[in-house]
């Protein structure tokens, strides 16, 4: 079975963190891409988290999502939410992405044994590996500004 990357997620979400601490008002509504600025990165990573705490929940409670969903279903997500994630506020986006983050490493940690090798076995690593997108997200922004 594979393990469960408790120290990096603990470790990214520490760079999230720290980040934040260091972004003023004005430094979180600075473009990172076309229509995609600070805050607004910090506001999906904080929904992903929260995707990945609901359903790592829901292993856990013995309710098993569906092992596939379409390629075009992440993206889907993102374009639809993308209109709310702009109107969130700056400093309102950046706590919402350190108290997902927090939160969802608390969720990550309560997993028992068989609950991460079935999330393992469905292929599922992104509910548990939440470094990848905390430390992806962060880089963006880093290069942003």
């Amino acid at each position: 079975m594979e393990r469960v990357p408790l120290d990096e997620n603990a470790a990214a979400r520490q760079r999230l963190t720290s980040l934040i601490d260091a972004l003023s008002e004005d430094g979180l509504r600075k473009p990172v891409t076309p229509g995609w600025d600070v805050a607004t990165v910090l506001a999906e990573l904080a929904f992903w988290d929260r995707w990945a705490q609901t359903l790592v929940r829901r292993w856990r409670s013995g309710h098993i999502p569906p092992p596939t969903v379409p390629d075009w279903y992440d993206d889907a997500i993102n374009v639809t939410l993308l209109p709310t994630w702009r109107a969130l506020p700056g400093p309102v986006a950046a706590q919402l992405a350190i108290a997902a983050a927090e939160e969802t490493d608390l969720e990550i940690r309560k997993a028992e044994t068989p609950v991460v090798a079935g999330i393992f076995a469905a292929g599922q690593h992104n509910l548990l590996n939440r470094y990848i997108p905390r430390n992806t997200a962060i880089d963006r922004i880093e290069a942003a500004i």
